[in-house]
């Protein structure tokens, strides 16, 4: 009897620390597993460096939440292609790239690359790797004569200092 409950319980713990393991070897592999990049379709890659119009939306998951960066072509204006980049979630947060046509061809460049094999890159610092045209994209969007950034939120108002009461006027 001693002995079949010594089993069990052996045999329970022995599974509890089975399936911990795994569990924690699931967490350190997401972990170490980078982020995704954002994929551009054949279909928005192909009208950006036409430069025609054309919008899409690409829903991502990102830390639990949906986030869809909309993507958009509008055509060119002063010699340069616009394009428009924006989460749909929040639409202020816009960057705004005007492209020359060498850029252009350059996308169109980069876009024949295998998009499987990721590059690295580096910015502010730190060392990144992505597929080759979110490093690029993202070269140009760091890149103040190409892309403007959304502007930054206001300061906080600053609390008003407390105002003292004015004395009364004295009767003469």
């Amino acid at each position: 009897m001693i002995k079949k409950i010594f089993l069990t319980a052996f045999g329970i713990f022995g599974c509890i620390l089975c399936s911990s393991l795994v569990v924690y070897a699931e967490e350190v592999q997401e972990e170490a597993t980078p982020a995704k990049s954002v994929k551009y379709s054949q279909n928005f890659i192909t009208h950006l460096v036409s430069c025609k119009q054309y919008r899409e939306e690409v829903p991502a998951e990102m830390s639990d939440n949906v986030i869809t960066p909309t993507f958009v072509v509008e055509g060119w204006k002063n010699g340069k292609c616009v394009y428009v980049n924006y989460p749909k979630e929040a639409p202020e947060n816009k960057y705004v790239c005007r492209f020359t046509k060498e850029q252009l061809k350059e996308i169109s460049d980069v876009s024949k690359k295998d998009q499987t094999i990721p590059e690295v890159y580096k910015y502010g610092g730190m060392t990144y790797t992505a597929d080759p045209l979110s490093v690029l994209f993202t070269t140009y969007m760091n890149d103040s004569n190409v892309c403007t950034a959304p502007p930054p939120p206001p300061a906080p108002n600053p609390i008003p200092e407390p105002q003292e009461a004015a004395e009364p006027a004295q009767k003469s």
